[in-house]
């Protein structure tokens, strides 16, 4: 009896040491087929999505973007750091695809990583303040991180084609006429989850800012909305409790009650060591100061764009998270919460969603289109366009004139846009013909992906 105890101890041991030594991995996951949300399909067929935007039939839209933010965050069998990794989670970051890309390598069911993609500032952040020269644009405490990463078919498309390759978008160019890359395709998504990076106080409360819905148009960035939750790391709050946003930065205990909510109300994960060390290696933001992270440093997601190519312009739809669920802030709405699927559930069930599957009412054409008696359609993310003022949209807006910040734009229409050399920058809302031969000529056409063009490898 003995001899059996001390063989399964010396067994249990090696298991232990095997387990703790075992290197972790991350395989890419495929959006997931047959999700359990009613009425839910993916991909949608492109005739099925143009007649929802023909008709403007904005609860069949907004339904279908919140399928696929339960497919996005539905849990995976992987963990990493022993935390169960959601499905966008595993996705490639379009820095690691540039890569694979510049080595001529194929981003297959073979890639598999041994760390989280990278948190950077967001880019266009960095675009905003190259167009104005305004600092303020620029995160310079480096709270507000994002990703941008590709679903698996995306990906494989992407560096199967070489499209991060300028010597490749060259030969997409056309003299004196619209060049354009391959449509990427219908089962294509591009994500931009968007984290902010709080350092929790000794009693293991983060602050985070919280949008509400402003009085009038502006620029109203994350460090000036002055609303904030307090997020308890000990996750030691009732659970379904009322959330009051604070405006008070160091409330009394019992407004502190109210404004405090749990860590597992977000999707959350903590930076490594290999993730922190390449956050304080990439702060080049100039003479403007930085911040030092260590492993263990708590990142929430607050906010993400996501777009599919299910049909031509790619529909468009972007999540926040907010304290009042079920009555979020502009750009959401009660309507729109109203629509959330029975099935999402946890962290992923306290985001607000705003959406925009055309530029404008009606939908216009892709040539041949126009503003005129239109009804603008607003989709933005108040983490990420929130704090856009006037200098940032090179491209005057011919529709509405008034629209100059960052709360009056549209996905879609801004999308529109980008093309291999990015002259054209952004736009707030309004129509963008797609043959628009003084936007496009001479230069080659994205597919609406500016990730494309904010990663160009310079090879010969």
């Amino acid at each position: 009896m003995k001899t059996m105890k001390t063989l399964f101890l010396i067994l249990g041991i090696i298991f232990t040491i095997y387990s703790c030594t075992k290197e972790e991995t991350i395989t890419p996951v495929d959006f997931p087929k047959n999700l359990k949300v009613e009425n839910f399909k993916f991909p949608e067929d492109s005739l099925q999505i143009m007649s929802w935007v023909e008709n403007q039939d904005t609860q069949k839209i907004v339904a279908h973007a919140w399928g696929i933010w339960a497919g996005l965050t539905e849990p995976t069998n992987q963990k990493f750091n022993g935390q169960t990794l959601l499905v966008f989670e595993t996705w490639m970051g379009v820095q690691e695809l540039a890569a694979l890309s510049a080595n001529r390598q194929v981003a297959d069911k073979n890639i598999i990583r041994k760390n989280r993609t990278h948190l950077n500032p967001p880019k266009q952040f960095g675009h905003g303040f190259l167009l104005t020269g305004e600092k303020h644009i620029v995160d310079s405490n480096f709270s507000v991180l994002e990703t941008v990463s590709y679903d698996p078919t995306a990906a494989k498309f992407v560096t199967e084609n070489l499209l991060f390759n300028q010597s490749k978008l060259n030969t997409f160019k056309v003299k004196e006429k619209v060049g354009k890359v391959p449509e990427f395709p219908n089962t294509s998504i591009t994500i931009k989850p968007t984290y902010y990076a709080g350092v929790p106080d000794k009693n293991g409360y983060i602050r985070v800012p919280v949008w509400t819905e402003p009085r009038v148009p502006g620029a109203y960035k994350y460090t000036e909305w002055n609303e904030w939750v307090f997020v308890d790391i000990k996750n030691k709050q009732e659970e379904g409790k009322v959330i009051y946003p604070t405006k008070n930065p160091t409330p009394s205990s019992g407004d502190m009650y109210w404004s405090t909510c749990n860590l597992n109300e977000f999707i959350h994960y903590k930076i490594d060591r290999v993730g922190a060390d390449y956050l304080n290696n990439h702060q080049d933001v100039g003479t403007l100061p930085s911040r030092q992270f260590i492993q263990g440093d708590y990142v929430l997601l607050v906010a993400m764009h996501v777009t599919t190519k299910e049909f031509k312009n790619w529909t468009w739809q972007t999540f926040f998270w907010t304290p009042d669920v079920e009555n979020p802030p502009f750009p959401s709405s009660y309507f729109e919460a109203s629509l959330m699927p029975v099935e999402l559930k946890g962290a992923a069930s306290h985001y607000a969603v705003s959406v925009a599957y055309a530029m404008v009412w009606p939908n216009q054409p892709i040539t041949g289109g126009t503003d005129k008696d239109a009804i603008p359609i607003i989709s933005f993310n108040p983490y990420l366009e929130g704090g856009f003022g006037p200098k940032v949209f090179s491209l005057p807006n011919k529709f509405r004139p008034d629209f100059v910040y960052g709360m009056q734009t549209n996905c879609m229409s801004c999308h529109a846009l980008s093309t291999m050399t990015g002259k054209n920058g952004y736009t707030t809302n309004q129509y963008i013909d797609m043959m628009d031969t003084t936007l496009f000529k001479n230069d080659v056409k994205l597919d609406f992906t500016w990730s494309i063009q904010g990663n160009i490898n310079s090879d010969k």
